[in-house]
C-alpha cells in the first residue's frame, strides 16, 4: 500500500530532508552572526549628529553613507522576516534543507530592493519640486527596514504588475519558465 503524504514532504518528486540539529544550530548561529554583523555596519555608518537651534543637523552624512544606510537597514529588515521564518521552522522541528539558501539570499535582496528605493526617492521621481536639502539617516534606515522586511510581498507585487503590464504572447511559449 502506498504511503500518504502532503505536497509539503515532496517538492519536484522528492521528499524534503529535514535539518538535523546540530545542522539547525549551524544555521541559528549563523543568523545571529548575521545581525550582530547587521547592526555593527549600522553603527560603523551612522552619521553623527549636533542640535543647532532646536534643529538636529546630521554632521558627514554623504551620499555613501545614505546609500550605505538604505542597504544595511533594507538587509536588517530581511532579516526580521527571515530569522522570524526560522525560528517557526526549527521550533516546529519542520526546517527543511530547501529553504537555507532562502534564508542565505533574502536579506541581500532586502538590500538591493532598499538601495533601488532609495534611488527613486532621492532621484525625484515621486516629488514634485526640489526636495530638502537635509536627509535623515532615521527616515532612511526606517524605509530601507520596511521594504527589507517586506521585500517578498514587494517583489511579488512588481512581478503581478510586471507580468500584468509587460505579458507577452512568447513569454506563455517557453519552455523553462521561472
Amino acid at each position: 500500500m502506498a504511503e500518504s503524504t502532503s505536497a509539503a514532504d515532496h517538492r519536484g518528486g522528492r521528499a524534503a530532508q529535514s535539518l538535523t540539529g546540530r545542522e539547525t544550530l549551524v544555521v541559528g548561529f549563523f543568523m545571529m552572526g548575521l545581525a550582530g554583523f547587521l547592526g555593527y555596519a549600522l553603527l560603523t555608518v551612522w552619521p553623527s549628529s549636533s542640535v543647532e537651534k532646536g534643529v538636529v543637523v546630521w554632521l558627514g552624512l554623504t551620499e555613501n553613507i545614505g546609500l550605505s544606510i538604505a542597504m544595511i537597514a533594507g538587509a536588517l529588515g530581511s532579516f526580521i522576516h527571515v530569522a522570524t521564518s526560522f525560528t517557526s521552522f526549527a521550533g516546529n522541528r519542520s526546517l527543511s534543507a530547501s529553504w537555507v539558501w532562502w534564508f542565505i539570499l533574502r536579506p541581500p535582496m532586502g538590500a538591493a530592493i532598499a538601495l533601488i528605493a532609495y534611488f527613486v526617492l532621492r532621484s525625484g521621481l515621486l516629488f514634485d519640486g526640489q526636495l530638502g536639502v537635509q536627509v535623515s539617516p532615521l527616515g532612511i534606515a526606517a524605509l530601507g527596514g520596511i521594504i527589507g522586511l517586506f521585500s517578498k510581498q514587494i517583489i511579488d507585487k512588481l512581478r503581478s504588475v510586471a507580468d500584468t503590464t509587460f505579458n507577452t504572447p512568447q513569454d506563455e511559449n517557453r519552455a523553462d519558465k521561472l
